[in-house]
């Protein structure tokens, strides 16, 4: 690690000359871009640095293809952007439920668009937080569900009518 006047930089810093050169200016821009097409966000993946795979990860653009490749990512920040890209499909999210990082399972166990399975799954977390974190989560869809009249029931959902006539 690199020190500055008796301090050692941070991850900011590397992140800062990273992105120093136009060309990874451009590419940053391009990971950000929500109308940048998925093709090329896949090629813009193979040899990015960290700070903009997690950009790419998080775009809506993103390909399942692509998010699945990512999802494999050394970097935690990486896999967390992959968990919560609506994007993701269920098989990666089933193999980041098991991730060894408590950083992925958390940002999974609070994300309130998971579907139930996913987020049962962790009720029964080994880290107490990421348990508790699922928990809280499925308690607060269930309630917003019961409290706007949805329920779920297999793969259909039945909206209930607020009022009968009769």
């Amino acid at each position: 690690m690199e020190h500055r006047n008796g301090k050692a930089q941070g991850k900011e810093s590397a992140t800062s000359s990273a992105l120093g050169s136009e060309e990874m200016r451009t590419k940053l821009a391009m990971a950000v871009n929500p109308n940048t097409p998925s093709k090329v966000l896949s090629d813009l993946a193979e040899t990015a640095p960290e700070c903009i795979l997690e950009r790419i990860a998080e775009n809506p653009r993103a390909s399942a293809e692509t998010l699945s490749r990512l999802a494999a990512h050394c970097c935690a920040a990486v896999r967390v952007a992959v968990a919560e890209n609506t994007n993701t499909v269920l098989d990666v999210l089933l193999e980041l439920v098991q991730d060894e990082s408590v950083d992925v399972r958390y940002s999974i166990a609070e994300n309130h668009s998971m579907p139930f399975g996913i987020l049962e799954s962790l009720i029964d977390d080994e880290n107490p937080y990421v348990s508790m974190r699922a928990r809280k989560t499925l308690a607060r869809l269930v309630e917003n569900n019961v409290r706007h009249g949805r329920f779920k029931l297999g793969t259909t959902e039945v909206i209930e009518p607020k009022f009968q006539t009769g």
